[in-house]
């Protein structure tokens, strides 16, 4: 991983559907932006924030993600999702995520990422598979 990746930003701009509603075991809820896939759309952005500075071999993994959910955005609202790396601890890298529909913030929270070769990443992976 390059050094250069800390304070670098990803960003993930999303329009809410409908499938993107606060929904419970195919209930709707609330016609409303939901925290799941906020949270998945934040973890989009971390991604982005960090692949760029990747070396050939490496790969990450989420390990961590804090959403607090502050304000609600409709169907049809236009999310952007940006994730600034904050923190370069060795193999452990943390982003600050905040989320807007237009000014209003919709979102803050962190997500974290760990940093492991594709080879490391392969193997944990294969013994996975053996245990089934």
């Amino acid at each position: 991983m390059k050094s250069e990746v800390l304070h670098s930003v990803g960003t993930f701009e999303v329009v809410v559907t409908d499938e993107m509603t606060a929904r419970l075991e195919g209930l709707v809820h609330h016609p409303v932006y939901s925290t799941f896939w906020l949270a998945y759309h934040a973890e989009c952005a971390a991604r982005k924030a960090i692949v760029p500075y990747f070396d050939e071999d490496d790969d990450a993994v989420g390990s961590s993600i804090e959403i607090k959910h502050l304000a609600m955005a409709p169907v049809g609202a236009k999310v952007v999702i940006e994730a600034r790396v904050a923190a370069m601890n060795g193999k452990r890298i943390e982003c600050e995520i905040t989320a807007k529909w237009g000014e209003t913030i919709i979102a803050r929270g962190t997500q974290s990422q760990y940093v492991m070769s594709k080879q490391a990443l392969g193997v944990k992976l294969q013994a996975l598979g053996n245990k089934l």
